[in-house]
C-alpha cells in the first residue's frame, strides 16, 4: 500500500502508470487498489481547501479489458468537478474572474485506454505504459492527449528497487514534452518503507495488514475548460493549477475489496495559469497562496 494521489488527467495517468510500473516489477503480491492491475477499480473522492479552488469531487473507474503475461489493456473513465471563487486581488490587472467565466462550479470528463507491457531489457525488468484519452468540459469536447513511458529496473532486490526511464507527453499542458522519470522504493522492515515516484514521496508505516499511515507529499493538478468570451482570449481556454502538497495520509482496508482513505496537509502553488487548449500559449497567471486542505475517498477494487 502506497501514497498515490492524482490531479489533472495527464498527471493522474502518469502517476498511476508509474506506480503500476514499480509494483508490477518488484512486488510478488499487488495491493488490490492498484490502477490497471485488477479487473475493476472504482474510486470516489471529495476534497476541500481553504483557497479559491475550494470544493472538489472526482470519480474514476477503470476496467481491465485484456491481459496476458506480457500485455494489459485497460479502459478508463473519469469525472471531476471543482468550485472556483477567485478574488480581484488574485487576478492580473484588468481581468475579471466572474466576467470571463472563471468563477463557479466547473466539471470535466475523460475517457481513454491504457496499454501496459512487461518484458526484459539487458536482463533487467522493463515496463512500458501508454495512454490515449479524450477530454471534455465546458463547450463540449476539449482535446485528445496522450503519454508514453518506459522504465527499466536498474536495482531489483527484495528490499530495494530503483527504476529509470523516459516519458513523452503529446498535446498536454506541460511545457516540457519529454523528460526522465524514476522510482525508488526501500523497505527498512516489515512495517517501514520509503517511496519516491517522480513528484511523489512518502514514508509508509504499516501497523497492521489492513492499515497504512504515510507522511509525505505529492504533486496535485486541478484543471478545467472555460469559454471566456473576453477580448484577447480565444474561445476555449484551460485553467490549470499545479501544487505541491505535503500531507499525512491514512488508508484502511474495510473488507477484501473495499478501502477508505483520508489525507490532510497544505497545498503550495507551483503554477496557476490560463492557457490555450494545449498549453503552448499562456494568457495569464493567477496568484495563489498556500492553503490547508483535506480529502476523503472510498475505493473498490476487484
Amino acid at each position: 500500500m502506497q501514497v498515490r494521489t492524482a490531479g489533472a488527467l495527464c498527471v493522474a495517468l502518469f502517476l498511476c502508470g508509474q506506480r503500476a510500473v514499480a509494483q508490477a516489477a518488484v512486488d510478488s503480491t499487488v495491493t488490490e487498489g492498484d490502477y490497471g492491475l485488477v479487473r475493476t477499480n472504482i474510486k470516489v473522492a471529495c476534497d476541500h481547501a481553504c483557497s479559491s479552488l475550494s470544493d472538489g469531487f472526482t470519480a474514476r473507474v477503470s476496467y481491465l479489458c485484456f491481459r496476458t503475461k506480457t500485455f494489459t489493456l485497460t479502459a478508463t473513465g473519469r469525472y471531476a468537478s471543482v468550485t472556483a471563487d477567485f478574488g480581484a486581488d488574485e487576478m492580473p490587472a484588468g481581468r475579471d474572474a466572474a466576467g470571463m467565466g472563471l468563477n463557479g462550479v466547473h466539471v470535466a470528463g475523460q475517457v481513454g485506454i491504457s496499454l501496459m507491457a512487461r518484458t526484459r531489457l539487458w536482463g533487467r525488468p522493463l515496463v512500458a505504459f501508454a495512454n490515449v484519452g479524450a477530454e471534455f468540459g465546458q463547450g463540449g469536447y476539449g482535446r485528445t492527449s496522450a503519454m508514453a513511458m518506459a522504465m527499466v529496473m536498474l536495482c531489483h532486490t527484495a528490499r530495494t528497487q530503483f527504476g529509470l526511464g523516459p516519458m513523452v507527453l503529446v498535446n498536454t499542458n506541460s511545457k516540457v514534452p519529454a523528460f526522465l522519470v524514476f522510482m525508488y522504493r526501500h523497505r527498512f522492515s516489515e512495517r517501514w518503507a520509503i517511496n519516491l515516484y517522480g513528484g511523489m514521496f512518502g514514508i509508509d508505516y504499516t501497523p497492521t495488514r489492513d492499515d497504512l499511515i504515510a507522511i509525505g507529499g505529492d504533486i496535485d493538478v486541478k484543471s478545467f475548460f472555460l469559454c471566456p468570451q473576453t477580448e484577447g482570449l480565444p474561445g476555449r481556454c484551460v485553467y490549470r493549477k499545479t501544487a505541491f502538497r505535503p500531507m499525512v495520509k491514512y488508508r484502511r482496508r474495510l473488507r477484501t475489496h473495499l478501502y477508505v482513505e483520508a489525507m490532510a496537509g497544505v497545498s503550495l502553488s507551483m503554477s496557476s495559469r490560463v492557457t490555450g487548449l494545449t498549453g503552448t500559449t499562456e494568457y495569464m497567471d493567477i496568484s495563489q497562496k498556500p492553503a490547508p486542505f483535506a480529502q476523503i475517498g472510498v475505493s473498490y477494487a476487484l
